[in-house]
C-alpha cells in the first residue's frame, strides 16, 4: 500500500533531522512527506528546506501562521495546508509530529494492518516518552491512536469530512470513524519514541484548560468529565491542579453554552462508550489482527 505523510512542525530544529532519518530508513517509504513549518523561530524552517533539497519525496512549505503555538485548531489547519499540497495517489495518510523516531518497519506494519483489514480506518503504534530516567508509555487511552502518529485510510478521512480545526480533533476523528463503521486500531507491539511530551510547548495550565474546552466541544458526558478530572488530579503534576484546570475549562465552556461538534453520530458514539466505561464494563480495543472484512 502507498502512503503520504504531513508533519505540522514548530521549533523542532533539535529533533527534525532524527525524524527524517527514521523515515528515510523505512522498509516501506512514503510517496511524499510534506513538512509544514508553523511559524518556527529556531531554524526548523531552514532544516525542512534542506531536507527537501536532499530528497525528491520531501516538500517543505510554510503555514503562514506566527506567534505562540497552540494545540488543536492551529495544528489541524497546518495539517490541512500540507494535505492540500499532495498530488500523488495514496492509500493512507499519516499525520506525524516532527519529534518522533520510528522503527524501520513501522510503516510496513501499519500498511499490513490496512491491507489485512478492510475496515481499518485509523491505525498507529504506541508512543513512549522519556520520564528522565527511562522510556515509558505516554498517557493516552488504550483504545486510541496517539495524535502524534495517526494514519488514516484515505477513504476514512473523506468519510469523516477531514479533521476538525479545534481542541479535541484527535478524539472527534476516531468517534466519527467508529460511527461510520471504521475501526480504530492501536498496535500495542509497535513502539515509537516521542522526544517531547504532549502539550509541553504550552504552559501546563493552559494545556489542561484547552483540554477541558475540547472535552466540551466533543460532547463529553458531564459525569465522565468529573471522573477524568479526578483521575488527572491524582496522576499528573502538579498534583490536584492539572485536573482542576481541565474541569475549569470544561465548566467555562458549558456555562457559556459553547458549541459542540456538528457530528451527532460521533457524539453519540463517544457518549455510548463513556457510559460503558462509567459502568465498569470493559470496552475491548479493536484488534490489529482482525480477519479481512468486506465493506
Amino acid at each position: 500500500m502507498s502512503y503520504a505523510i504531513v508533519s505540522p512542525v514548530k521549533d523542532e530544529a533539535r529533533r527534525l533531522r532524527a525524524t527524517a532519518a527514521s523515515i528515510a530508513s523505512q522498509t516501506l517509504k512514503p510517496r511524499r512527506w510534506v513538512i509544514v513549518d508553523d511559524g518556527s523561530t529556531d531554524g526548523t524552517r531552514e532544516i525542512a528546506h534542506q531536507l527537501a533539497a536532499t530528497h525528491d519525496w520531501i516538500s517543505a512549505i510554510d503555514s503562514g501562521a506566527e506567534g505562540e503555538r497552540s494545540r488543536g485548531g492551529r495544528v489541524v489547519r497546518a495539517f490541512e495546508r500540507g494535505r492540500a499540497e499532495l498530488r500523488e495517489e495514496h492509500d493512507f495518510l499519516v499525520k506525524l509530529d516532527g519529534d518522533i523516531t520510528l522503527p524501520p518497519d513501522y510503516f510496513e506494519r501499519v500498511a499490513q494492518t490496512f491491507a489485512t483489514d478492510a475496515e481499518a480506518g485509523i491505525v498507529g503504534g504506541r508512543v513512549l516518552v522519556h520520564d528522565g530516567s527511562k522510556w515509558v508509555p505516554e498517557r493516552v487511552g488504550r483504545h486510541t491512536v496517539h495524535g502524534a502518529i495517526k494514519a488514516y485510510r484515505s477513504e476514512t478521512l473523506r468519510d469523516i469530512g477531514g479533521l476538525h480545526a479545534s481542541m479535541g480533533w484527535d478524539g472527534i476523528d476516531e468517534y466519527a470513524a467508529k460511527a461510520r463503521g471504521w475501526k480504530v486500531i492501536p498496535m500495542d507491539g509497535l513502539l515509537v519514541h516521542h522526544h517531547r511530551q504532549r502539550g509541553s510547548k504550552q504552559r501546563w495550565w493552559r494545556a489542561r484548560v484547552e483540554e477541558g474546552r475540547g472535552a466540551h466541544y466533543m460532547g463529553y458526558r458531564p459525569s465522565f468529565v468529573i471522573v477524568r478530572a479526578g483521575y488527572r488530579m491524582l496522576v499528573e503534576k502538579p498534583p490536584l491542579l492539572g485536573g482542576a484546570a481541565l474541569f475549569a475549562g470544561w465548566l467555562h465552556a458549558a456555562a457559556r453554552r459553547a458549541s459542540i461538534v456538528d457530528d451527532p453520530e460521533a457524539v453519540a458514539a463517544l457518549r455510548e462508550e463513556q457510559k460503558h466505561r462509567l459502568r465498569g464494563r470493559r470496552v475491548r480495543p479493536q484488534s490489529a489482527v482482525s480477519p479481512p472484512a468486506a465493506r
